[in-house]
């Protein structure tokens, strides 16, 4: 598996926020954006230099390992990662999954290292906050530590939430919740909730869920049978919202956290 290197330099692409099918977060509905007020106040040429925009990351890329030292926090623009951990006896563990507009790397902030590996699931792109030269911005960004806790906080939120997907008893409440969780999730960062594309594989989901393959594609064959989604493909839509929140016990959250 390869490891994505950044340049650092900011790379473009065209504006989709047009199309009713949109694949790319807008700035302002993105984790990073409460950073991205605080730089509205620098030369362009500082704020290019504490934000790098539209980072390519190919599919099966990491974008970064488990112990590697803390470069910085990522913004998922474009795509779908998966982090893991790779467990002795048992191998590759996935830990959650993050969608346009989520931040990943957090939890190095303190620890000096990232904690767990992250592959991108399909093509991809990230925006890349780094910490190295913060320091030389001195007294221009105050509010700086503040947003810095707040995503740390929105970050908890995500993890408390994923701890009470991922324990959750029988099949059809966890992969229902599952995909509700992600309904909401495409939602908040202004992607339709009703209708989506699945960027992970079935058996990525069944790791992450504690489940068999066989069992997910039952389960999902049974909420095609029911009439409660529609799943063409990797396309995936809610038809029936309020009785998938009722078999799962499903309850939508309001944070700002992915």
């Amino acid at each position: 598996m390869r490891s994505a290197e950044f340049s650092g330099k900011n790379v473009s692409s065209p504006a989709d926020s047009e199309c009713p099918d949109k694949t790319e977060v807008e700035c302002r509905q993105c984790g990073l954006f409460g950073f991205l007020q605080l730089f509205e106040g620098l030369r362009l040429d500082l704020s290019n230099r504490f934000l790098s925009r539209r980072l390519p990351v190919a599919k099966g890329d990491r974008l970064f390992a488990a112990d590697d030292p803390f470069r910085g926090i990522y913004a998922v623009k474009s795509g779908c990662f998966k982090s893991y951990s790779v467990l002795e006896y048992q191998g590759e563990q996935i830990s959650g999954f993050y969608l346009p507009g989520e931040l990943l790397g957090l939890d190095a902030i303190r620890a000096g290292v990232y904690g767990y590996h992250v592959v991108a699931l399909e093509t991809s792109s990230v925006c890349q906050l780094p910490f190295s030269h913060i320091d030389d911005l001195q007294g221009e960004l105050v509010s700086f530590q503040e947003q810095v806790i707040q995503v740390l906080v929105d970050q908890v939120r995500h993890d408390q939430r994923q701890t009470l997907l991922v324990g959750r008893r029988t099949a059809e409440e966890r992969l229902g919740a599952f995909l509700l969780n992600l309904a909401e999730r495409f939602e908040r960062h202004g992607f339709s909730g009703g209708e989506f594309r699945l960027p992970m594989l079935q058996n990525d989901i069944a790791n992450y869920l504690g489940l068999s393959i066989e069992t997910v594609s039952r389960t999902l064959r049974a909420f095609r049978e029911q009439e409660l989604v529609s799943i063409q493909g990797k396309r995936v839509r809610i038809l029936n919202p309020v009785c998938l929140r009722s078999i799962t016990q499903y309850c939508a959250t309001t944070h700002a956290g992915g």
